[in-house]
């Protein structure tokens, strides 16, 4: 494996699109739509090994560079989201500008100012 890139993020995430698409073409009733997952799992597994034995290094590197610019804004939305859900004792808002303000439950109305912008706007809690 000397002088290949190997498996890295983008690796591990067309292997796991590969599983769940196998997984769905198995439970799907034969037909037309199982035939086209099965086909899009085969290229999946195709493009992964094709990454993994590639010589070219760099463009593997701006490839995987290039999808986590985009999945580290997706994976931090959901991790922010789940721990806004977990905390009982905050009620959150969001503004307009896309902060989001936090708030101690059970107070009642509040004037509250966004420290991104500075909007003010009223929330119930």
């Amino acid at each position: 494996m000397y002088g290949r890139s190997g498996i890295d993020q983008l690796g591990w995430a067309l292997l796991i699109a590969e599983f769940v698409l196998s997984i769905l073409s198995g439970l799907i009733r034969p037909g037309l739509v199982s035939m086209l997952l099965r086909m899009l799992s085969v290229a999946l597994t195709v493009l992964l090994f094709y990454r993994i034995f590639s010589r070219n290094v760099v463009k593997r590197r701006a490839e995987n560079e290039r999808f986590l610019r985009w999945w580290i804004p997706v994976r931090t939305g959901f991790r922010d989201a789940r721990e806004r859900r977990a905390d009982k004792a905050h009620k959150y808002v969001k503004c307009s500008c896309g902060a989001w303000c936090r708030v101690p439950r059970g107070v009642g109305k509040v004037e509250l100012m966004c420290p991104k912008c500075g909007a003010k706007t009223i929330a119930k809690t």
